[in-house]
Order: structure tokens, then sequence, then C-alpha cells
């Protein structure tokens, strides 16, 4: 079975859970539920806040998240 990114598995987490996560919370919730599964990454929470917020950047309103009031939370953009 083909591994998804990081970053697919963290939408999914967001997804499902309806709520807005910090970084920790979907690396946490994508390891649980088996979307994703840990490399050799040490921190993969740092890792997924710089390229969701170099997707927010580079593709604005069509990013797949969205920041929302409270300061490191992410909402899917959906």
């Amino acid at each position: 079975s083909k591994r998804i990114s990081l970053m697919d598995a963290a939408v999914a987490a967001l997804k499902e859970s309806g709520e807005p996560m910090n970084t920790r919370e979907m690396v946490k919730a994508a390891i649980e539920r088996g979307y994703w599964t840990p490399t050799a990454c040490k921190t993969p929470e740092q890792t997924l806040y710089s390229a969701i917020v170099r997707e927010i950047k580079v593709k604005g309103e069509n990013s797949r998240f969205k920041k929302t009031d409270a300061r490191g939370l992410f909402a899917w953009n959906g």
C-alpha cells in the first residue's frame, strides 16, 4: 500500500475531527488512526507546522488549511 504524506494525513485528521487542531494533535491523530507512520524525522510537529504555513502562504484561499483565531491552531479549509 502506498504511504501518504504527513500533510495528507493531517488533512484527513482535521476532516475527521471537525475541530481546529495544533500540529502536535494532528501528528498524534494521524498516527493513532493509521494515516501516517512515523519516519526518521525527529520533529514531525515542527516540520508539519512549516509545511502548513508555507502552503497557506503559497496557495492562499486554495490551501487545504486555514489559520484560526487561536494561535497555533489550524482548521480544514473545505
